[in-house]
């Protein structure tokens, strides 16, 4: 009999899959009530009306820096992106990542694009709002990055889980704050992206290493 060899690396470490399991059901959660509660709307809510004096008060003199920003959360750039990671995790024999890649970002941009006219919110000057893609699109892609940084760096857990969570903030709060600033986007539409996107990539990595978990038991 041959040897199978050795295992491929996991997508999510194990001490990230319980933090990445609640992540997704706290995600999902708040993305639930939002739509919910924004559906079929139009205009700010209170929660957005304050947010948005917050961002214009610091923002305001650097409105054409987060114009190019909010470009880095467009879906041309959100594809490279993702085939480039795909790609890059190939190279570096991260085959469950490399899948992550391309079905988290995917599912996070059908998601946001098809879930915008069913929720029905839509924009005081016309289109519709929630969820953000931008704002999910960025994040995907901060997240499947920084999953590989853990893969490859293999950090304690707590370090490994500020990691993940520091990269996945910094992208989603930059990229929804350009949203807001310039006009593009109530800030519970960014929540709401960042959520789909912390909802489908953590949650493709966990099934990954289920089904990896059971391919495995029944080999055994």
């Amino acid at each position: 009999m041959t040897s199978a060899g050795p295992p491929a690396p996991p997508a999510l470490p194990a001490y990230l899959r319980r933090p990445a399991a609640v992540a997704v059901g706290l995600a999902t959660v708040v993305f639930a009530l939002l739509g919910t509660r924004y559906a079929g709307e139009s205009g700010s809510g209170r929660i957005d009306g304050h947010a948005e004096n917050l961002v214009d008060s610091v923002t305001s003199a650097h409105v054409w820096i987060l114009q190019r920003l909010s470009e880095l959360g467009s879906p041309p750039l959100v594809v490279f992106a993702a085939f480039a990671l795909c790609g890059l995790c190939l190279a570096l024999g991260r085959r469950r990542l490399a899948v992550v890649a391309i079905v988290g970002p995917g599912l996070t941009g059908v998601a946001t694009t098809f879930l915008k006219p069913a929720i029905g919110r839509t924009m005081e000057f016309g289109g519709f709002a929630y969820p953000s893609g931008h704002t999910g699109g960025a994040t995907s892609i901060a997240l499947v990055a920084a999953l590989l940084l853990v893969s490859l760096v293999r950090p304690g857990r707590i370090t490994g889980i500020a990691l993940v969570v520091t990269i996945a903030l910094v992208a989603g709060g930059t990229i929804g704050t350009a949203m807001v600033a310039t006009g593009a986007h109530y800030p519970t539409d960014t929540v709401g992206g960042f959520c789909a996107a912390v909802a489908f990539v953590l949650g493709t990595a966990l099934l990954l290493e289920f089904v990896a978990a059971r391919w495995h038991a029944r080999r055994a």
